[in-house]
């Protein structure tokens, strides 16, 4: 387990000191060297609630830079984690205080911590800047702690990032299709899982700034890596494994034979990409498609009739080729545009060859 409690210098000016324009002499001498207290007069804040705020001209101020603050005293028990909100027109920063001890802090609108110990922490909500004001709506709520346990195939981990990358243990039993999903609404999340011959990386494959990766995996142990794209992004997530079986398995390596009325399913890493080869046996209308979810598929033909190429001849990114063949072997190749890497599946239906019974490539 991770303890998430961040230990910070108190900065000059520290926004809870307490003092106004109005603190002594000596305060403002010693440049707001004064450190933060749960003083009484905090405004309460519950878990798995929110109150409304307002930094105005009359809120506390901050000597180091200006801007204003209010503050407001949250209970907790010792080792749980919490997850805090601002909404609002406020631009604006969030600070969580155990004593004197500032444990974490950062811009809006999310920040993710864990308690120390048991007590009344004190959250300070800022503007950003001297000339920041507005109103905005605190909330906090609990997360759901990892236990660090591995994930067995499937399942989810409800986690908190807190400045530095995370790495949590998939143990995969059964081959198939996994797909892998990284959310957050506190901060951009980037995804990487390695393993047994797995090297990727996703950023924003999935809902929004989300990340998602869709993954042929074998039996064996692999690594998923959670961070921010920011480099420092800290908040609560969400990280789903989820598999599911592949008919006939998955191809992967050159030189597989494509079958009229089949479909085959692989990956291309980066650059490279996916060879294959399709025997026509007779000048025939053939049609070609190859599909992916996760990038911008370019679909190459050579042969005794001809070479072909297509980028966007199917739906959305998806590549179509269709074109009277004459009889022959030809070279069909599936490569991703601009590098990008990730599963896709090609299908070949020649006019007047039946569709076998199987529905799916079988793997070599």
């Amino acid at each position: 387990m991770r303890v998430a409690a961040i230990t910070l210098a108190v900065s000059a000016g520290l926004l809870l000191s307490g003092c106004g324009p109005g603190g002594s002499g000596a305060e403002e001498d010693a440049g707001a060297a004064t450190v933060a207290k749960a003083e009484p007069g905090a405004t309460a804040l519950a878990i798995d609630g929110d109150v409304a705020g307002e930094i105005t001209s009359s809120s506390g101020l901050n000597y180091s830079d200006g801007s204003r603050y209010q503050r407001f005293s949250l209970p907790l028990t010792e080792g749980q984690a919490v997850s805090l909100t601002l909404e609002g027109p406020l631009t604006g920063t969030l600070a969580v205080f155990n004593g004197d001890q500032m444990i974490a802090n950062g811009e809006g609108p999310n920040l993710a911590f864990r308690a120390t110990t048991a007590g009344d922490y004190l959250v300070a909500v800022s503007g950003r800047g001297a000339s920041a004001y507005g109103p905005f709506r605190l909330g906090a709520k609990t997360i759901a702690a990892y236990d660090g346990s591995p994930l067995a195939g499937e399942g989810e981990v409800m986690d908190w990032l807190t400045g530095r990358a995370q790495d949590y243990t998939l143990q995969v039993e059964r081959a198939g299709l996994y797909t892998i999903t990284l959310a957050s609404s506190a901060f951009d999340p980037v995804l990487r899982v390695r393993g047994p011959g797995v090297e990727a990386e996703n950023d924003d494959g999935g809902s929004g700034t989300d990340s998602l990766l869709r993954l042929y995996l074998e039996p064996g142990t692999y690594t998923m890596n959670v961070a921010a794209l920011q480099g420092e992004g800290r908040g609560d997530f969400n990280l789903a494994v989820r598999h599911a079986p592949l008919p006939g398995g998955m191809v992967t390596t050159d030189g597989t034979a494509l079958v009229s009325g089949r479909v085959a399913v692989a990956r291309v890493e980066g650059g490279s990409g996916r060879r294959f080869v399709l025997d026509v046996p007779r000048d025939a209308q053939v049609t070609i498609d190859a599909r992916s979810g996760d990038f911008d598929t370019v679909l190459h033909v050579d042969g005794p009739g001809g070479t072909f190429e297509d980028d966007d001849g199917g739906s959305g990114t998806d590549s179509r080729l269709s074109a009277r063949l004459v009889a022959g072997r030809y070279t069909v190749r599936v490569e991703s545009l601009g590098g990008g890497s990730g599963m896709f599946e090609v299908e070949t239906r020649i006019d007047g060859v039946d569709a076998p019974v199987a529905d799916a490539v079988t793997a070599p």
